[in-house]
């Protein structure tokens, strides 16, 4: 495996991040399953009023913890606590069942990772093993003290996402599996 396509998993992993938090004794159902992808069609409107920057789009970077990077909506919702549109999205979400939009950030964060843990359960030794023989290709490799540092960071981040992947609860995966085609289109949106 070259190092380039290690970066396009680490980034694909990232994109569908998941998270190591606890999570709510309350099932995923599919009435709020369907409300979280009927509520994103329409806070899409928000999105192009506020530009789609301000809208549900935290910045995983800063802090860099896994766990924030790991719960992207939560993370999001509550950066946006105290902005215009944060009032815009609560009455949206309401319209879709979700009594405030803590619940909703949770609840999507749970959607999301049921979702990548879905998409990648089938991946997930392979690219466990690629990851390793990464590693040890980067360890061998021309590249700078400095390079291989940052390759490793880069890698390790990956493997932790990976890590969380496997402990999505089962009945988030089942809950969530009914709907993967209509979470595939709402990501290409």
């Amino acid at each position: 495996m070259n190092i380039p396509r290690v970066i396009i998993i680490v980034v694909t992993s990232l994109l569908f991040t998941v998270s190591t938090s606890a999570q709510s004794a309350e099932l995923l159902t599919p009435q709020n399953i369907e409300g979280y992808i009927d509520s994103v069609r329409d806070l899409q409107e928000i999105s192009k009023k506020y530009g789609a920057e301000k809208i549900v789009s935290p910045d995983i970077s800063s802090g860099g913890s896994m766990a924030g990077a790991a719960s992207p909506f939560s993370m999001a919702i509550a950066q946006m606590q105290g902005q215009q549109a944060y009032n815009e999205m609560l009455e949206v979400i309401k319209r879709h069942g979700f009594p405030d939009l803590d619940q909703w950030g949770t609840t999507a964060d749970r959607i999301m990772r049921a979702f990548a843990a879905n998409s990648m359960k089938t991946g997930l030794p392979q690219m466990d093993e690629q990851m390793q023989q990464a590693l040890e290709q980067i360890e061998k490799s021309n590249m700078t003290d400095e390079q291989k540092d940052a390759m490793r960071q880069i890698m390790q981040s990956s493997m932790q996402m990976m890590d969380i992947y496997a402990d999505v609860p089962e009945t988030d995966k089942a809950a969530v599996l009914p709907f993967m085609s209509d979470l595939e289109t709402l990501g290409q949106q």
